[in-house]
């Protein structure tokens, strides 16, 4: 049977051997789980990767009682059975008689308000939850299968290659999911820093510390119950079954994907005490110096994954291009977390109302940070035809400078910003940013692409500003007392989400302190979303 043909039959509520109303479906790029009532049952697609083999039907139940077994190491009261889904003459059902089409695995229908992802996005988490799970993996990894024959899997050439392969298929998806130059920078730094760690790798596995793990320990896959006694207050749930040279690694490689996954929602802070408790609880303090090489792998492996989903002809377009959206964020995430702190990308925007010396501090970061300048001045002209310091004065929201003229003007500047983002520079862009709309674009924008931002907003005694408009002479703004008046009184407030993300500095004095205190904020922006402290 067609995978499409057995999804469409498993989606209507007779095919399950209880009353349900709807059916909800979701899927990864090597499996369908259906959602009925309080049990989800999740099957295994019919693929064939370099790193899974689900291609008959006895390969799919196999790995089916795999998933069983290996789960109810940290989800027992989760995991109930794999059941069969049988041809009978009302069509395929669910864990009845006849002859079996297809295997699934049984598991209780947990809510995704539970999911520590859930939590963590919605601002729910407290860093003691992040303690008392880090405390309770550090327990599973202790008491772990270890073997020589699981140690070889975390040998430094078997780690290069899985990199090897996921580096293969981001290379598949060269201006699709990651740029030219961040695929081929992601290469390199793999080689630096393999060569780098390989006798610390190799030294470990030497120790027997590579063990059983779970292979796949992300966020959504960490489901909450603080109402519940230990251990069913934390189900750690969906580990690889698939593969063992998945699940055979280091301790730090399994940790790392929490880790990942705190960076990957813009929670270094969580990250960092996720960290901190898992190996002081371990005593594994030497493996932190493994662990932005794996948070990176692991980044770099859910890049993969979601890119493979995107390609996927029977996953919903709205989906796929969700996960088209995500593996770019992971691409760059993976990247970010090796490279040194001096080249990784930051978006910086400059505002505040003309003649407050925005330009003039954009200009100086833009050189001191080694990062593009995007002067809204000079783009709205470019638009018009106009040479830069060719003058295009009108009245307040006349001329170039009507509202179409600025949404041209800020979605261009946007395009700009989000090109060079994705290629891994570093941008400062220029503008009055009167409106909260263009923030929060510019915002969201580096939010796609996992990069830092911070929004400068220069401010300045009008009384220096007047004086400041008045001596400007041959300047690419066209702005004057009047016009400052007029944006003044048009001013938007800053949304909460914005107000995060924003530092005003007071630009009524000499240029240099206010460059040095602009520096600060972006080296902090810097450290806040990534491990250092």
């Amino acid at each position: 049977m067609e995978l499409k043909e057995l999804i469409a039959a498993l989606t209507w509520p007779r095919a399950y051997p209880f009353a349900v109303d709807q059916v909800e479906v979701r899927q990864t790029h090597i499996s369908v789980v259906f959602l009925a009532g309080p049990w989800a049952y999740k099957i295994k697609k019919p693929v064939a990767f370099s790193f899974v083999d689900f291609s008959t039907l006895e390969k799919r139940r196999y790995y089916c009682e795999r998933e069983l077994v290996l789960n109810r190491r940290l989800a027992p009261q989760v995991y109930r059975g794999v059941v069969p889904i049988a041809e009978t003459e009302h069509g395929l059902e669910l864990e009845e008689s006849g002859p079996v089409v297809e295997w699934a695995v049984k598991m209780v229908r947990l809510p995704d308000q539970a999911t520590l992802e859930w939590q963590v996005q919605h601002g729910a988490v407290e860093p003691t939850i992040l303690t008392r799970l880090a405390e309770r993996i550090a327990r599973f990894h202790a008491e772990a299968e270890r073997s020589p024959e699981i140690a070889r899997y975390a040998r430094a050439e078997a780690i290069a290659q899985l990199c090897r392969d996921n580096l293969q298929v981001g290379q598949q998806q060269i201006g699709r999911t990651i740029s030219e130059l961040v695929w081929h920078r992601l290469q390199e730094l793999y080689e630096i820093t393999l060569e780098k760690l390989r006798p610390r790798l190799d030294e470990r596995v030497a120790q027997g510390i590579p063990c059983d793990t779970h292979g796949d320990m992300r966020l959504e896959h960490i489901y909450l119950f603080p109402d519940k006694s230990p251990p069913e207050d934390i189900a750690i749930i969906d580990c690889v079954e698939f593969n063992d040279s998945f699940r055979y690694a280091d301790p730090v490689a399994d940790m790392a994907f929490v880790v990942m996954d705190l960076l990957y929602e813009g929670r270094a802070d969580l990250a960092r005490v996720f960290a901190d408790s898992y190996f002081d609880t371990s005593g594994n303090v030497a493996g932190r110096e493994l662990l932005s090489w794996y948070v990176s792998y692991r980044a770099a492996v859910r890049g993969k994954v979601r890119s493979l989903l995107a390609d996927e002809p029977e996953v919903p377009p709205d989906s796929r291009q969700r996960a088209c959206a995500e593996a770019r964020r992971y691409w760059m995430l993976a990247w970010q977390v090796l490279e040194h702190p001096d080249r990784r990308p930051i978006l910086i925007l400059v505002g505040g109302l003309p003649g407050v010396g925005k330009s003039s501090l954009a200009k100086a970061l833009a050189e001191r940070c080694h990062a593009v300048w995007l002067r809204s001045d000079t783009v709205r002209k470019e638009l018009a035809g106009l040479f830069p310091t060719v003058s295009a004065e009108a009245k307040f929201r006349q001329g170039i400078y009507t509202p179409d003229w600025t949404q041209r003007t800020y979605a261009e500047l946007l395009a700009r910003a989000e090109s060079l983002l994705s290629a891994g520079r570093r941008v400062v862009v220029d503008a009055t940013f009167v409106q909260e709309q263009h923030r929060q674009q510019f915002l969201e924008l580096a939010w796609r692409w996992a990069v830092p931002a911070v929004f400068l907003l220069c401010q300045a005694d009008p009384a220096v500003v007047r004086e400041r408009l008045r001596q400007r002479h041959g300047d690419v703004s066209d702005a004057n007392w009047a016009i400052y008046e007029e944006l003044a009184r048009t001013w938007q407030a800053l949304s909460p989400a914005t107000e995060r993300q924003t530092r005003i500095l007071r630009t009524d004095g000499e240029l240099a302190p206010v460059v040095a205190a602009a520096l600060q904020v972006v080296q902090q922006t810097l450290d806040r979303a990534w491990l250092a402290a």
